[in-house]
């Protein structure tokens, strides 16, 4: 059978969605190849005619990650003011639905504890994925008008990633919800965001 010349790239993302999925829900030292490619529709041959070992697949994957967040923080951008830009993705990152679906969600938060156990070359697009973003983000609080934007993107940055990680870990959804409710609160005033 003959396939289109974007086959082969088409396939290509549909497994990396997969991957990026399984390795954000069960780390990607859990993840198995056969499982993913069964789960994209593929047999567990076909992965090497898209990836050479399983590191560079989760590299990819990490990548991929961060591309997905890129684009959602774009798509933020497109129709707002930066300031309404910025409360919108602070409410949207400290959102239970954030929080309840880690498998779709930043990969910073979903894999923090498992850098130490990613291939080298994952890690390094996991940090060119984080420089990325921050700049992305000292960009937007640039344009909202504040001062020593690089700094305050990173600390924006952390505080999300963390209240992000405390609500996941919590069993009592009462309190998890409101380490998100206070977090959300706290990053908007702190910014000078209406509520």
């Amino acid at each position: 059978m003959r396939y289109d010349p974007e086959h082969k790239q088409r396939t290509h993302e549909k497994v990396l969605h997969e991957a990026a999925e399984a390795i954000r829900l069960q780390g990607p030292d859990r993840i198995s190849i056969a499982e993913l490619m069964t789960n994209a529709g593929l047999t567990h041959g076909g992965f090497y005619a898209h990836f050479k070992s399983k590191d560079e697949l989760i590299a990819e994957a990490v990548d991929w990650m961060f591309a997905e967040r890129r684009a959602a923080f774009a798509k933020n951008l497109e129709t707002k003011a930066p300031a309404d830009a910025l409360g919108t993705y602070i409410d949207l990152y400290l959102s239970p639905r954030h929080r309840d679906h880690r498998e779709q969600g930043c990969p910073v938060a979903a894999l923090g504890s498992d850098l130490v156990r990613l291939p080298n070359l994952a890690r390094e697009r996991f940090d060119a994925g984080i420089q990325r973003f921050t700049i992305n983000l000292a960009n937007l609080l640039q344009e909202c008008g504040h001062k020593n934007p690089d700094t305050l993107a990173r600390s924006v940055f952390c505080e999300m990633i963390g209240a992000l990680i405390l609500s996941r870990n919590l069993l009592e959804r009462e309190l998890s919800g409101q380490i998100l409710v206070t977090a959300r609160t706290n990053l908007r005033n702190r910014l000078g965001l209406p509520d």
